[in-house]
């Protein structure tokens, strides 16, 4: 199998036949169709509710085997019906690492019957219960206060001793909420596409520092798949860290044609 590059293909088929290949992923980080009637040039973003999550858990269990025994799934849903796919992922026998929020405050609202929408959710699974990826130091964020790196912090440890807690330079340790704004309005209409739900670089260039392996010398690398690859923010984000020195392997499979064309063509702008 040839890596780094955009497959035209049916991803419950390919899945399938990479498993028959033998091919093992570190990092399975997706944005699949979320069943809400989006126009993505067919029919699988419209399916009655049970046809949706009986074709979830067959991708969740195909991506289950699918990866290395320290590697992670990272897969992105909606409100509507992310408790169904955490049981899926529960039942699939992946162990739940966390439900993390993308939230943004610069999407807008089509009712007023409703509270606007303001985050999509994204699932983290390992399959293994005791080792898997997290580069937690990559992601530090700054502090909300400057005072914080002002001084100490004293408190007691659980035996009463006296400890010190110093602000580490490089920011506070990052939680579960990230923050990025959505490709809405002027100000994004240069990396914007006609993709219906595309997601915004800065954010897929973030997770794949968080989640991919790195090796002796902290250089980001393993082999990551992106199932529903769309208009490739995630080829694109492996393709700006390995301009930066890292070794980041990666295949993005995509159903339409006019999609693979839209992410080759971002790719030969990098």
């Amino acid at each position: 199998m040839e890596f780094n590059r955009i497959l035209n293909a049916d991803s419950d088929v390919c899945l399938k036949e990479l498993l028959v290949e033998g091919i093992k992923f570190d990092l399975i980080l997706t944005d699949p169709p979320y069943n809400l009637n989006k126009d993505f040039g067919n029919g699988s973003d419209s399916l009655p509710f049970p046809d949706f999550l009986e074709l979830t858990k067959k991708r969740i269990e195909l991506c289950r085997d699918l990866l290395t025994p320290t590697g992670s799934l990272v897969w992105f849903g909606i409100h509507n019906y992310i408790g169904f796919i955490q049981v899926i992922m529960y039942d699939a026998g992946l162990h739940y690492r966390r439900m993390n929020i993308w939230r943004y405050e610069n999407g807008f609202s089509r009712t007023k019957t409703v509270p606007s929408a303001q985050y999509e959710p994204f699932l983290w699974f390992s399959k293994s219960a005791k080792t898997w990826t997290y580069n937690a130091e990559d992601m530090r964020v700054p502090y909300k206060s400057k005072e914080r790196l002002k001084s100490p912090v004293f408190y007691n440890d659980k035996r009463g001793n006296k400890k010190e807690w110093t602000p580490n330079p490089n920011g506070a340790l990052r939680g579960d909420i990230w923050e990025y704004p959505t490709l809405a309005g002027n100000r994004y209409k240069v990396e914007r596409t006609d993709h219906p739900t595309q997601k915004p670089v800065s954010l897929f260039y973030d997770l794949l520092r968080a989640f991919c392996p790195k090796d002796s010398e902290g250089k980001y690398r393993g082999l990551v798949l992106d199932p529903f690859h769309g208009s490739g923010t995630l080829g694109v984000c492996c393709e700006m860290l390995n301009r930066e020195g890292n070794s980041i392997s990666w295949l993005g499979v995509e159903l339409e044609k006019r999609w693979c064309d839209v992410a080759q063509t971002r790719l030969e702008k990098i």
